[in-house]
Parts: structure tokens; C-alpha cells; sequence
């Protein structure tokens, strides 16, 4: 599914709320600090204890709850999302394009818990970072570790993209967490 909204547009909209952060690709060029290619849709990550003020600053938007790939269904009430379910859709009209998608991201008191695994965690004030425009987002090595579940070209692209410029520390992380929820898998490799 596409989305119409940017970063600067989630600010606008989420600025002044605590504890979100821009997602997917945008979080990758974000960390670049340029845009590296294309985006069709817009990921604002949060964390599942703080989803309520989301869904208040939302009233009388348009929002589904992602039940399967692909699948959203009309979510008129909004109250706390069930686990494991944790995307929600969301557009100013039922006729409205979508504007972005929001995904709930589980924790603790002190850890970001990778959702496929709650063994794969970071102290929840590392997992974002704040461009000079003000606009949180996620750290590019969770980033990653969403992506290499099913790797699309785009998800190849923002890990190539990404390489670079990451640190001896987050190599070494993203490594170890493939190792746990993705054995194998061919990222682990150039994280050396």
C-alpha cells in the first residue's frame, strides 16, 4: 500500500508527542541525511504503552488495523491494538489517500524489544536519533533488522545505503540479532 505523507509532515502532525520515531526507508535517508531513492509510503514507529495518544490525535481519521500482509480492515473504534497485531493504517477520510502507517513496537521499562523476538532489545533511549529539523527516527540497524525478514529490492537498496556509514557497534548488534531471528541470512556476512 502507498502512502502520501513525509517526515516533515508526521512532524507537523506528531511533533509535539513524545516517543515516536520515523520508520522504513525514510529512517534510513533520514540517517544519511539525504534522500537515496523513492519512498510510496510513510512508517511512524511508537511504542505499544504510548499507542493511545496516537489514536486521541487521530479522532476522526480514517484508520485500519493491518490484520495480515496486505490486509487492512476498517478499525472504527480504536482502542488498544491486540498483540501481535501492530500496524495501523491511517487516512484523513474514508476517500483520502493513505497518509502513513503506524507501527507499534513492544517494550519493557528500560528495552525496545525486537517484536519476532523479545531476546533482541536495545535501552530504549538508543533506539532513535533526531535530525536538525527535529524529526525522530529509528536507528538504522532496527531499521534493518525489520527489512531482513522478507528482503525487497528496496530493503537491499537501504541496506547497501546504509553500510557505510555504520558504526563497528551496530554492525556487530545487527549481526548478532540475524544470528537469533534470522540464522544465515546474507546481511550477516557484510556486517563484519
Amino acid at each position: 500500500m502507498e502512502s502520501t505523507h513525509t517526515p516533515r509532515d508526521a512532524k507537523e502532525l506528531f511533533g509535539d508527542l513524545p516517543g515516536w520515531w520515523i520508520a522504513g526507508g525514510w529512517a534510513i535517508d533520514l540517517w544519511l541525511g539525504s534522500q537515496t531513492r523513492e519512498h510510496v509510503d510513510l512508517d511512524i514507529a511508537t511504542l505499544r504503552k504510548n499507542q493511545r495518544i496516537f489514536w486521541r490525535r487521530l479522532d476522526g481519521w480514517d484508520l485500519h488495523l493491518g490484520t495480515a500482509p496486505d490486509v487492512v480492515e476498517p478499525w472504527p473504534t480504536p482502542g488498544a491494538v491486540p498483540s501481535p497485531l501492530h500496524a495501523v493504517w491511517c487516512r484523513r477520510t474514508p476517500t483520502s489517500p493513505w497518509a502513513f502507517e503506524i507501527l507499534l513496537n513492544d517494550s519493557n521499562s528500560t528495552d525496545w524489544l525486537f517484536r519476532r523476538d523479545h531476546s533482541v532489545r536495545v535501552p530504549l533511549a538508543q533506539i532513535g536519533r533526531m535530525t536538525s529539523e527535529e524529526i525522530p527516527y529509528l536507528v538504522p540497524e532496527i531499521v534493518l533488522l525489520y527489512k531482513a525478514k522478507n528482503v525487497r529490492e528496496n530493503d537491499e537498496r537501504d541496506f547497501e545505503a546504509a553500510l557505510p556509514s555504520l558504526s563497528t557497534e551496530q554492525k556487530t548488534w545487527m549481526r548478532r540479532a540475524l544470528d537469533v531471528v534470522h540464522p544465515g541470512h546474507a546481511w550477516s556476512a557484510k556486517l563484519t
